[in-house]
């Protein structure tokens, strides 16, 4: 068996051997681990292909295939997921769509803009990876579809923009590929509740309710197989807002899944509760990031914040994870509006160098080794302290265990299926360990 660690004052990534050994020792925390007890089947992790990123990634010149490399490969974070704006959101650089102003027939839709830059970028990471999962999202419709005049500063979807704006959709669809990029599922409106100084928009949940059913009539005429994702937003909202919207069930019939974001609440319990409600959903985090106002680049608690809040999600039902801006120069941006945030990995344009963040190692614990498909297992612990894990089981049977803790160094007793050993964890730390495969445990 191996065990993977990365610590606040040790390496990253730093493997060795591990051999289960020392039986169980009272007055330590407890992690059981049970292969017979599953859950979710996992989707894979994966970012956003924003146009900061795509600037951001030229700008990095040769080093750009090494960032690509870094998040797609094989040897680094082996994303399988991809989140692309339709059109302009905040990490742009400035205001666009696809089509003239009150142009409802959309005969000027053209998606040159995103051919510059952005295409090339997902196909680039496609080819690296083999297989992209991809999501689109907007953060706004036009200026001219919506009641305040602005794609700026929230508003609504004017009532009688919701069959050309779901038009829209489909031509994005169709425009996609033909560029041999497949948009697998969209979501109705980026953060639904939020009134924002850039691109945004504001549904109720039976505006955005009405407006799925446009959306999926206009699917199936036209022969779109992209499925549909709800709410888009936080976790606090989540569960309030699909009550309402499921209430109506040819909504319900319609949406495929429920996305979600991890800003303001890390009630991840509320996901348990959707996926009480709703087991047929789709339920998987859509955007995170964390704001650059002053902080310092490789803050640890940043990482810390990626790795509880995957594990405690993980553990609540979530089938995916999607980072937000795959990369950002070392400002934060760039961004129209000023909303520097960090990123897993950013360039920084001076000094000609990758940064790679501590996030990024801790979500290689998890990228790295569960596989697409894979089944989360009973994973649970008898501590309070700040000690968070998770199990799975990749398909070809080998079992993946990730722990983090955020305390001082610990020694902790493991019981996986009956076996027990014990594991000293390092101070802010995550470890990963993983067994070896069912031919490989029958063989031996």
């Amino acid at each position: 068996m191996k065990l993977i660690t990365t610590s606040r004052e040790g390496g990253k990534w730093q493997e060795r051997e591990f051999v289960f050994a020392g039986g169980i020792k009272s007055g330590i925390p407890l992690i059981i681990v049970d292969e017979t007890q599953t859950y979710q089947t996992h989707m894979g992790f994966g970012a956003a292909f924003t146009e900061a990123a795509a600037l951001t990634l030229r700008e990095a010149g040769a080093k750009r295939e090494e960032v690509i490399r870094a998040c797609f490969g094989k040897e680094g974070l082996r994303y399988r997921l991809g989140r692309v704006p339709i059109h302009s959101c905040d990490f742009s650089t400035g205001l666009w769509t696809y089509a003239r102003e009150n142009d409802r027939e959309l005969a000027s839709f053209d998606l040159s803009h995103d051919d510059a830059l952005l295409v090339p970028l997902i196909k680039d990471c496609k080819k690296e990876c083999g297989e992209l999962f991809l999501m689109a999202s907007p953060w706004s419709p036009p200026a001219w579809m919506k009641e305040n005049g602005s794609m700026l500063h929230g508003g609504k979807l004017k009532r009688d923009c919701y069959s050309v704006w779901a038009d829209y959709f489909v031509k994005y669809i169709l425009e996609m590929e033909k560029r041999g990029l497949k948009i697998d599922v969209v979501s109705v409106q980026n953060e639904t509740e939020a009134v924002q100084v850039w691109e945004s928009c504001v549904y109720t949940a039976e505006e955005e309710a009405a407006f799925v059913k446009v959306l999926h009539k206009a699917f199936e005429r036209a022969g779109i197989a992209a499925k549909i994702a709800v709410v888009d937003h936080n976790r606090d909202v989540v569960v309030n807002r699909c009550l309402k919207e499921f209430a109506d069930e040819e909504v319900r019939s319609a949406v495929w899944g429920i996305a979600y974001h991890w800003y303001c609440s890390e009630r991840s319990e509320n996901l348990s509760l959707l996926h009480a409600l709703y087991p047929e959903k789709h339920i998987f985090l859509s955007e995170c990031s964390v704001e650059l106002g002053g902080e310092e680049i490789g803050d640890w608690t940043h990482a810390e914040r990626y790795g509880r809040q995957i594990i405690r999600d993980f553990n609540h039902g979530s089938e995916g994870w999607i980072d937000w801006n795959l990369a950002l120069d070392e400002q934060g941006g760039p961004n129209h509006v000023g909303n520097y945030c960090e990123a897993p990995v950013m360039y920084h344009r001076k000094r000609g160098e990758v940064l790679y963040q501590p996030s990024y190692y801790y979500i290689g614990h998890f990228s790295r080794f569960i596989e697409k498909g894979a089944k989360r297992i009973f994973c649970e612990t008898d501590t309070d302290k700040k000690l968070y894990a998770v199990a799975y089981k990749n398909p070809n049977g080998t079992l993946v265990c990730a722990i983090q803790n955020e305390e001082s160094e610990q020694e902790i007793n493991l019981v996986v299926n009956g076996n027990p050993a014990r594991l000293t964890l390092p101070a802010h730390s995550i470890q990963t360990l993983l067994t070896e495969s069912s031919k490989e445990r029958k063989e031996r």
